[in-house]
């Protein structure tokens, strides 16, 4: 009994881990005349570590990507085949409600009677995109691009876990 509580458990956390995600959308477009299989290595553009992340979380992503190209077929070269460039940007949402709670009797909304407690709750919410480009270093073009959108908690304590999912989910339909 103990043992299918403890997997029932785990059932569960995993489904909400992976539905903190769910929020994401992702898109791929990629130019559909280049054969990707003469591409054998990649690296980083200098752009990817300029931006809006910091050093932290641009290494995780950069993780990230590598694994999954790795997982593609493609090696790390200091002479690459394909530049990977990486752009993010955020959006941040702030949303006010105001709360009123009235304390007295029957008189209370007579002047100098009763007393009233007012507080703002802010809820702040960041509406990010990350870009993720694979530039053909020789022909200097674009071929591939992945893209996702949506609400980003800046406060998790998962977000190496999170850019590893989105990232995966980015290259699950990379044509290679």
């Amino acid at each position: 009994m103990k043992n299918k509580l403890v997997k029932m458990l785990s059932a569960i956390i995993l489904f909400v881990s992976v539905a903190g995600c769910t929020g994401i959308r992702v898109s791929t477009d990629f130019d559909r005349k280049v054969d990707f299989l003469k591409y054998k290595t990649f690296n980083f553009s200098k752009e990817s570590d300029k931006g809006t992340l910091n050093d932290l979380n641009i290494r995780r992503l950069k993780d990230a990507i590598t694994k999954e190209m790795v997982a593609k077929g493609f090696e790390v070269s200091s002479t690459p085949d394909i530049l990977v460039n990486t752009f993010v940007k955020g959006r941040t949402h702030y949303t006010a409600m105001a709360n009123t709670t009235s304390f007295g009797g029957p008189f209370m909304y007579m002047r100098g009677w009763g007393s009233s407690n007012t507080y703002v709750d802010v809820d702040k919410s960041i509406e990010g995109t990350l870009f993720i480009d694979l530039i053909d270093v020789v022909e200097k073009k674009m071929i591939w691009e992945g893209v996702a959108e949506g609400l980003v908690n800046p406060r998790t304590n998962t977000r190496e876990e999170k850019i590893n999912t989105i990232v995966q989910q980015i290259f699950k339909t990379f044509p290679r």
